[in-house]
């Protein structure tokens, strides 16, 4: 069975991320992830330390990356800079934008 999620996420624009982060450690894993989860439209947060992965799930028409992102710079810590986290951050950054776009407008069809 499913956890139910909080009571203010749309389903319709649940979305998990992870991204690997720099310059953490203890201290700061604990600050991001208490920051993260006062966020209104998040739902949940982990910080897996020894991988430095945070893995975010929230609701994207009232959050986006660069909310989370923000937090983190906030707090001392950046986002990792390889290929692969680049790729994901861009592709959840166009993703974000076009699920808050695609809720906003009302379908046109008679049918």
């Amino acid at each position: 069975m499913a956890k139910p999620h909080r009571a203010i996420i749309n389903e319709c624009c649940f979305v998990t991320r992870h991204l690997k982060l720099d310059n953490l450690d203890h201290e700061r894993t604990e600050v991001i992830g208490q920051a993260i989860d006062q966020i209104t439209g998040v739902d949940m947060v982990s910080l897996n330390e020894d991988k430095s992965i945070l893995n975010v799930a929230y609701d994207a028409g009232k959050v986006n990356i660069e909310d989370i992102e923000a937090v983190i710079r906030k707090h001392g810590a950046d986002i990792a800079q390889g290929r692969w986290t680049r790729f994901k951050e861009s592709w959840y950054r166009f993703s974000d934008d076009n699920i808050r776009e695609n809720k906003e407008r009302t379908p046109w069809s008679c049918h």
